[in-house]
């Protein structure tokens, strides 16, 4: 799990600011402060976010979205099928 220590330490590896993290993604520095902090919790979205400007490589988590995705696209459609054959 991503905590406040890690996104603190990607924003100082990318030598970005809290402030500059703030306007990049369109919130208020104290915000990037309490994600830092623990005190609130980072949106999916505004983490995705962070990771590109960070530079963080995020294709490994993408893929293996993408084959759970896959995998129960799949079992829908198997047994979309099975049901229909019943009915």
């Amino acid at each position: 799990m991503i905590n406040g220590d890690d996104l603190s330490a990607m924003r100082l590896n990318a030598e970005i600011s809290q402030k500059e993290m703030a306007a990049k993604l369109g919130l208020d520095r104290k915000t990037i402060s309490n994600y830092e902090l623990g005190v609130s919790q980072i949106r999916v979205g505004e983490l995705f976010s962070w990771f590109y400007y960070c530079k963080i490589d995020t294709s490994t988590v993408l893929s293996q979205v993408k084959i759970v995705r896959e995998k129960v696209d799949s079992s829908k459609t198997t047994k979309s099928s099975t049901e229909r054959s019943k009915g």
